[in-house]
């Protein structure tokens, strides 16, 4: 009976190794092949007979224009700060804020973000 167990083990090994030898390999990917892309027609096309001024006097009256805007809304958002720090500093602990003083902290926000923009630019 030992034998017999000993034959079916080795003839099941041999079964099973011949199985993985003759297993086809995994197939290999073929590399997937770029296709060529043709860029984006402009969103505004120039005019040939009127082409963009890109002279250094219209860059620095573009930049000047900038600084003036970021300025200018600096100044905003540090004027809606203040009036908003008073009135908070205004209200006792136990008060609720109002309505009012919600509305001025989005108008700061929106300032923030718009400095923000102005910056990148």
């Amino acid at each position: 009976m030992l034998d017999t167990r000993r034959c079916f083990l080795r003839n099941l090994a041999g079964v099973s190794s011949s199985f993985l030898i003759f297993q086809s390999s995994p197939p290999i990917p073929e590399p997937r092949r770029r296709t060529p892309v043709d860029p984006p027609t402009p969103a505004e096309k120039q005019d040939a007979e009127n082409p963009v001024d890109t002279s250094r006097s219209t860059q620095r009256a573009q930049l000047q224009a900038q600084e003036k805007e970021f300025r200018e809304t600096m100044a905003r958002l540090f004027a809606k700060v203040r009036d908003l720090k008073l009135q908070v500093d205004a209200l006792h602990s136990s008060d609720v804020f109002s309505i009012a003083i919600f509305k001025q902290t989005q108008e700061i926000e929106k300032l923030a973000k718009q400095l923000k923009n102005y910056a990148k630019a």
